[in-house]
């Protein structure tokens, strides 16, 4: 395995809930969603190259609609 060789990571599908309450999709009802943690850039921070200091938000994107729910706080996963 050399230095540029990619790890492809399965995308992790599941439910969520956020204090206390399971997480539907507004759009479609559906209540399964891929995970991913994003940055969030701003225009200051990029100018002074400090991107990597901008904070981190959770997308959950729903598995049937696509719809993208934003959360500063990471949701929990529901088994």
């Amino acid at each position: 395995m050399s230095l540029f060789d990619k790890k492809q990571q399965e995308p992790f599908i599941s439910s969520y809930k956020a204090l206390d309450k399971r997480i539907i999709c507004p759009n479609c009802g559906n209540d399964k969603f891929l995970v991913r943690d994003v940055l969030l850039n701003t225009p200051g921070m990029t100018f002074f190259g400090l991107d990597w200091a901008n904070r981190n938000a959770t997308a959950l994107i729903c598995t049937s609609c696509t719809r993208i729910e934003w959360y500063f706080e990471k949701p929990a996963a529901v088994d």
